[in-house]
């Protein structure tokens, strides 16, 4: 499989509410034009929460901001907020406010979070986060918004939120597609895309880590049905890594090898293995193993040697998590060997994904995880240049 360079570069719903799961999350800006920018230098107190917040730096008059005049369409709500602000003041409220009904009222009626949803304790801990923000900014970048985005988001795809419950949901309304970027006071910076919409002449937030409108005319490829690898195991006295077999492999042929030691191992009587030995150079090595179905060959397992070497300590799976967002999920650790502006993790089926910025300040990331099956991909980015560094496959 061709190293996956993802396309969605803001942070999922999970990610950014769940703070607790990550150690740090960023990513950088889409490319799309901005019609809109905001961000906070000083201090003011928000009216919803009570909680004391740096305002708007810019300030600007919109059709949004202004009261209606008898020149306004009839169709357009007396509506005196902004999607802008209604963001802003979320985001403050979910490191600030003690309640989590104040945060979760942000969110449409329809959406998980709001606390007429809730399901118990579970769903209230993805609202209130830690770490005070110094800065905020906002781009408005397109108003008019599909269900099909609006469901590209992982939180209301792992609810089983229907279109039409969405499509009625914006029918008839106001929307608008708003970008994030707030640094914290470690100077971590986390950003995200949001859909919102509104609803009783309030702008609401309908979905959260949305995919860029424009991705949806590149869906993303099937997944390969490979089912190879058990596990791997190294001898570090030999140098040598073993490629275990699931009991039972689902693949034509597969091939195990070590980027610089050229060693290389092949079988096509796969169901007829138990593993695969591949000699690996003391000095610094990959081990890759790719599987071929119908005629299509795909990387589904890649990590380093030696340990020195090594971005990704350990990948665990949790097939019950103490969450109603997600049916499974995975942890990885990171060894701390990682340099570069950006380390991304995503689950291939899933489609989550969650992003550290600068990559060394990653400890430990969680994303969601299809439980019938899934893949992680590890990237990095340096100079500019993203590199595949670890890649695996969950099987249930």
């Amino acid at each position: 499989m061709t190293p996956r360079v993802t396309k969605r570069r803001f942070l999922s719903g999970f990610a950014l509410a769940g703070l607790t799961s990550l150690a740090g999350c960023s990513d950088a800006l889409a490319d799309n034009e901005p019609t809109r920018t905001e961000s906070d230098t000083e201090t003011s107190t928000d009216t919803k929460t009570g909680t004391t917040r740096p305002p708007d730096a810019e300030t600007e008059t919109t059709t949004d901001d202004r009261t209606p005049t008898e020149e306004q369409s009839a169709a357009e709500p007396d509506i005196s907020d902004t999607p802008e602000r209604t963001i802003r003041e979320y985001i403050h409220a979910s490191t600030e406010a003690n309640d989590s009904a104040v945060v979760g009222a942000y969110y449409h009626p329809i959406h998980p979070f709001h606390p007429e949803n809730w399901k118990g304790e579970k769903d209230e801990a993805w609202l209130l986060s830690d770490g005070d923000v110094s800065s905020i900014e906002l781009e408005t970048t397109r108003k008019d918004v599909s269900p099909e985005t609006v469901l590209t988001a992982p939180v209301l795809q792992a609810t089983g939120t229907k279109p039409k419950t969405v499509a009625e949901a914006l029918d008839g309304e106001q929307t608008a597609i708003v970008e994030a970027a707030v640094t914290r006071a470690n100077g971590v910076t986390q950003e995200i895309r949001y859909v919102t919409v509104t609803a009783s002449n309030d702008w609401t937030i309908l979905a959260q880590g949305i995919e860029s409108p424009d991705d949806e005319t590149n869906p993303k490829p099937a997944p390969l049905e490979a089912r190879v690898v058990d596990k791997v195991t190294f001898d570090s006295e030999e140098h040598r890594a073993r490629v275990h077999f699931v009991e039972y492999p689902v693949a034509d042929s597969v091939t195990a090898k070590a980027t610089e030691k050229v060693s290389s191992r092949s079988s096509d009587t796969v169901q007829a293995l138990k593993y695969l030995d591949v000699r690996l150079d003391p000095g610094g090595d990959e081990l890759i193993v790719t599987a071929t179905v119908d005629g299509e060959t795909r990387t589904v397992h890649r990590e380093r040697y030696p340990s020195s070497h090594r971005i990704v300590d350990d990948v665990t799976y949790e097939e019950d998590p103490d969450s109603e967002l997600f049916d499974a999920t995975a942890r990885v650790t990171f060894t701390g060997n990682q340099e570069g502006e950006r380390l991304t993790v995503a689950s291939t089926v899933q489609g989550d994904e969650m992003t550290v910025e600068p990559a060394e300040n990653a400890t430990y990331g969680v994303v969601g995880i299809n439980p019938d099956g899934d893949e992680i991909v590890v990237t990095v980015t340096a100079d500019g240049t993203t590199e595949e560094v670890h890649r695996e496959r969950y099987y249930p």
